[in-house]
């Protein structure tokens, strides 16, 4: 997910830290299926689908937690003969939101752990350190603007001497009418250890049938990277 530069970095569209707070009930839930599954504009499934969800608990007095997976395949993909057996992402998440005036914050902490077993061997052939990464986070939104920053208190994804690595990620969420929304992300990876780079991503979705379908144009500054490369992402999923 995430990952990467190597590693990486989760997804398009974590549903993460801040989900909705559910009218009826604290506790929700979310299932999707994406073509690919993209996280700060590199695939972590080689550009193959992936199938994700999640559940959460969102408190009246604002606190929140929750967990969220999804299959991931680049931990195997490394170029290496000491396979991790890994094929899955794990987030798990809690923090505070709430409002002050017409704008919304959301702070809390970000966990991402990657089940499997990353050996010496594994690590000299990929010059990687242990994947799982501690994140947190502080998110502003107005209307339809957001802006998140992101910062890591551990290796970034297993890349070496990237502890303190930055997320700047400013959205844009606005209703075009007739259950259609129109979705803009910029992000820009102040990366300790490893090169910056840029990745956006623009598209439309659509409700329907009690079902959440998406179309996204996804892309990088990463150059010679098949991974980071420009793509369109189609998607659909439900939440409960």
């Amino acid at each position: 997910m995430h990952k990467t530069l190597v590693a990486a970095a989760l997804a398009v569209a974590l549903p993460f830290a801040g989900a909705a707070h559910a009218e009826e009930s604290p506790f929700s839930a979310n299932v999707g299926i994406v073509s690919d599954y993209a996280y700060r504009g590199i695939s972590q499934t080689d550009e193959r689908p992936a199938l994700q969800g999640g559940f959460d608990y969102a408190h009246s007095s604002g606190f929140y937690v929750g967990v969220w997976g999804s299959n991931v395949s680049w931990l195997n993909d490394v170029d290496t003969t000491d396979s991790t057996g890994n094929s899955l992402e794990i987030d798990l998440y809690a923090g505070y939101s709430g409002e002050a005036g017409p704008i919304g914050y959301d702070v809390g902490l970000l966990q991402y752990y990657y089940p499997g077993s990353y050996s010496s061997t594994w690590k000299t052939e990929t010059g990687l350190t242990k994947p799982n990464t501690l994140e947190g986070y502080i998110g502003l939104s107005w209307e339809f603007l957001s802006f998140k920053y992101s910062y890591s208190f551990t290796d970034l994804f297993g890349l070496p001497d990237s502890e303190g690595s930055q997320y700047y990620d400013l959205g844009v969420s606005y209703e075009l009418g007739g259950g259609f929304n129109l979705d803009a992300h910029y992000g820009y990876n102040d990366l300790k250890g490893g090169d910056d780079y840029k990745d956006w991503k623009l598209g439309v979705t659509k409700e329907l049938g009690g079902f959440e379908f998406g179309l996204h144009y996804v892309d990088t500054d990463i150059k010679d990277v098949d991974l980071a490369d420009d793509r369109f992402i189609v998607s659909v999923s439900k939440s409960f």
